[in-house]
């Protein structure tokens, strides 16, 4: 992707750079340093990526100011209160300053952790982060909403922490397995079914989607580089008007209330991200159409494209998960007073936040899974 760049001012006086460049990763210090970062850095990184081609890059800030990574086993199921104190204390031993910054290289889980992390220590330095999935780089990485999970669901604990710099290195998207890009274009549908406007290059997400899911996800360049931007720039209008989610970004949250259900019901383990988002579409879709939100050219249109996103996960729940799913819902933080906001759709393009009952909320379970 050749140098493109936007910014967010958040109301809030916040602002964060956003980088799209392929073979950014080598200028990160640069980088750093152009957004006001001169402290000394400390980088956290997905500990899988010291066994890919970018092992050299990393350890080659080793003699930087932002020192050698420090290397975090991450996974879904470890995305615990337990390692953001890990990460907190490696900070504490790398002699972290107030007035330094954390680097946060990885996918979702990775910049949720480590934005959190940053969050926490020394009650708060700035970081920034470099997200290396496709998931990561359309959603997780953008937009401050840092954090863990708890027993009882997915992301209940956390903080709003803007990073001052995101860094979508496309070339790092280069080792991804089909499966995790299929993962990301889950979240990339979900901006498609939003955003009713045209990308920079003029065509709308949704069609651009619809024509080029497949090569997207076998890893073509051409397919991938203006959806990840169409979907930044997308989100990064939504949270500059609404930083702390207390309007229109809660609509970024479409498919992911069956979603989140999903993977704390069959304990983080089964589904990626991307599946289960891809199957709470599913399931959003059936419960807008039920209410009579959709009309039966846009249900069929929409279905069709979400209906061809792969998911390689077993998505037959046995009793005890169906059992967990319904109340982990019910858990979820978009739940209020007994009733769970949903976000369905108006129409394509159209997102509505509603509250939805215990009779919908199975409705739209069971039509996930179907």
């Amino acid at each position: 992707m050749p140098g493109a760049e936007l910014e967010i001012a958040f109301r809030s006086g916040a602002r964060t750079r956003c980088v799209f460049e392929a073979g950014a990763l080598a200028r990160l210090d640069e980088l750093c340093a152009e957004v006001g970062l001169n402290g000394t850095g400390a980088i956290l990184c997905d500990a899988r990526l010291l066994s890919t081609q970018w092992r050299e890059p990393l350890l080659g800030y080793a003699s930087t100011r932002l020192g050698p990574p420090v290397a975090r086993p991450v996974s879904e199921a470890s995305k615990t209160l337990g390692e953001v104190e890990e990460m907190c204390d490696a900070l504490a031993a790398r002699g972290l300053q107030r007035d330094g910054f954390v680097v946060a290289i990885g996918g979702g889980v990775l910049t949720d952790l480590g934005g959190f992390a940053a969050a926490l220590y020394s009650r708060g330095v700035p970081w920034v982060s470099v997200p290396t999935t496709l998931l990561a780089q359309v959603d997780a990485g953008l937009g401050g909403k840092t954090g863990a999970n708890l027993r009882a669901g997915k992301n209940l604990i956390g903080a709003f922490h803007q990073p001052r710099l995101v860094v979508c290195d496309t070339a790092l998207l280069a080792t991804l397995p089909q499966r995790e890009r299929w993962s990301g274009l889950a979240e990339v549908v979900k901006c498609a079914l939003l955003d009713p406007a045209r990308d920079a290059r003029g065509m709308p997400l949704l069609d651009r989607c619809e024509r080029d899911l497949e090569r997207a996800a076998a890893g073509e360049v051409d397919a991938l580089e203006p959806l990840i931007e169409a979907c930044v720039r997308y989100k990064a209008r939504i949270v500059a008007e609404d930083e702390r989610e207390g309007g229109a970004r809660a609509f970024l949250n479409l498919g992911h209330t069956v979603a989140h259900a999903l993977e704390a019901a069959t304990g983080y383990a089964r589904f990626t991200h991307g599946e289960a988002v891809a199957l709470g579409l599913r399931g959003t879709l059936s419960l807008s159409r039920v209410r009579g939100m959709l009309d039966e050219a846009a249900f069929q249109r929409a279905t069709r494209l979400v209906g061809r996103l792969k998911i390689a996960a077993d998505r037959r729940l046995d009793a005890a998960e169906r059992s967990a799913a319904l109340p982990a819902m019910a858990r979820d933080k978009k739940a209020r007073a007994g009733k769970v906001r949903f976000v369905l759709l108006d129409g394509l393009g159209a997102p509505r936040l509603l509250e939805v009952d215990a009779q919908e909320c199975v409705r739209a379970l069971e039509a996930s899974l179907a």
